[in-house]
């Protein structure tokens, strides 16, 4: 009881999910029978001309031994007809079946697992005595009284009728119990669709609350999905690791370094024949800052000290041109550059 208490929290979807994955979803019985119900009474509505028709054809024919003496002959034939007879209920049935239950839970596709606890019986024992054991036998008990007065009920209107009917003929006397058939699925079915929809809702509050999640529970569902802290954490770092060694091997590549001089260094390249502009390769600020210049020394790069167009550099994303606006300032450094490294050839 203590542990239902806790669960106060509403179903996620990955609860809603999971639940569905193994099946479990919430779906009344009694809607779906009921489902049943309803459509055999279709076909009674719209097909019973021809079904009695059919019937008394059969009745007929095996009475007056029109199919022949043959015990097997007979059995086929008859077995034949009623099968053809019974057909519209039997697609009727599986149709509402079907279909109530995709309406109730959509399509659920659940691996056959065998459960040695649902053959416990201690289990069953237990679950028969259980709260909802108890609601199935009361709702059992009613349906049971009820299918007894509408049989007493059926009974009692035959017996009424039963002088009228001697002076039928078969036919008549087939409609007229086809009639009173009839009318006890129609009594019974409007009571248990009253009961089936009493049910449904039943069924879906129960399997809500068997849903339900403690906090806890969401905090550990949380934690599944976005991941632990500390582990990502960990892959963030990583990834930054991995990201500024590549950036730290593009640097002997650059043209020129700018920098802060202190704080900030950035890594610019330029080929007149492979790009269009200056392009930012690397950049950094403090420690990072400092090992792009210490590698810049190792590979004879030059070091430009500027602070302003450091700090408009620095703001630029790695691999991207240098805006139009900063074509001048960087162009009279590169070619500063070349001026005193063709000084240096001479």
């Amino acid at each position: 009881m203590a542990e239902n208490q806790d669960k106060t929290e509403k179903a996620t979807p990955r609860r809603r999910q999971k639940a569905r994955e193994k099946g479990e979803v919430s779906r009344s019985r009694d809607l779906v029978s009921i489902a049943n119900i309803g459509g055999i009474l279709l076909v009674f509505y719209f097909g019973i001309k021809p079904f009695w028709e059919r019937i008394s054809r059969t009745t007929a024919s095996l009475l007056s031994l029109q199919y022949g003496l043959d015990p097997l002959a007979v059995f086929r034939m008859v077995t034949v007809e009623t099968i053809m007879v019974l057909l519209p209920f039997f697609l009727v049935i599986l149709a509402a079946s079907i279909g109530f239950n995709v309406i109730q839970g959509g399509l659920v596709f659940k691996p056959v697992q065998f459960e040695i606890k649902k053959v416990n019986p201690w289990a069953g024992f237990k679950n028969i005595y259980s709260v909802h054991g108890m609601t199935e036998a009361i709702k059992s008990l009613i349906k049971f009284i009820v299918g007894v007065f509408l049989i007493y009920h059926f009974i009692k209107k035959t017996l009424e009728m039963f002088p009228s009917l001697m002076t039928l003929g078969l036919l008549e006397l087939v409609k007229i119990a086809g009639g009173l058939i009839l009318r006890a699925f129609v009594y019974g079915f409007f009571f248990y669709l009253s009961l089936a929809i009493l049910d449904y809702f039943m069924q879906k509050k129960k399997f809500e609350r068997s849903l339900r999640m403690s906090k806890q529970e969401v905090r550990e569902e949380n934690k599944e999905i976005e991941g632990n802290p500390l582990i990502k954490s960990r892959i963030r770092s990583l990834q930054r690791e991995m990201a500024r060694r590549r950036m730290m091997a593009e640097v002997p590549k650059a043209t020129v370094i700018i920098t802060n001089p202190q704080h900030l260094a950035v890594a610019l390249r330029y080929q007149e024949k492979e790009l269009a502009a200056p392009k930012v390769i690397a950049k950094g600020a403090g420690l990072v800052a400092q090992k792009i210049k210490e590698v810049a020394r190792h590979q004879g790069i030059p070091i430009v000290e500027d602070k302003p167009l450091a700090r408009l550099l620095f703001t630029l994303e790695l691999n991207a041109f240098i805006p139009p606006d900063l074509y001048k300032a960087v162009a009279k450094i590169i070619a500063h550059l070349y001026t005193m490294r063709n000084r240096r050839a001479l």
